[in-house]
């Protein structure tokens, strides 16, 4: 199944990416609007986009679907640790979840 879902994700990134290359590589302006179509209810923090893009087009050349993977990648990362440590602390318990008459034995 996970096999089937990875796959299918690929297949995704890589006709996002050949629907806007030219040659072979995409301009760095395109990465958001690309991330877009993928996920459309993503916010995107432009100064982290900007850093990401820098790290993997150095030579400001343009970006590969390799380049396109690592940056999907990243973003699909972080995306799913946000919605995996939205309600980590839910079942947290502390002292003022109990009566302050309580007394310890």
């Amino acid at each position: 199944m996970e096999y089937k879902v990875r796959k299918e994700s690929q297949t995704l990134m890589e006709k996002v990416f050949n629907k806007h290359a030219r040659k072979g590589s995409v301009k760095a302006e395109q990465i958001t609007d690309m991330m877009m179509q993928m996920q459309p209810d993503w916010t995107f923090d432009t100064q982290e986009m900007a850093n990401i893009i820098g790290v993997v087009d150095r030579k400001g050349t343009g970006i590969d679907l390799e380049g396109f993977n690592k940056i999907a990648l990243h973003f699909l990362l972080k995306q799913a640790k946000h919605d995996q440590d939205q309600f980590i602390h839910k079942h947290e318990i502390g002292s003022a979840d109990f009566p302050s008459e309580t007394t310890v034995i």
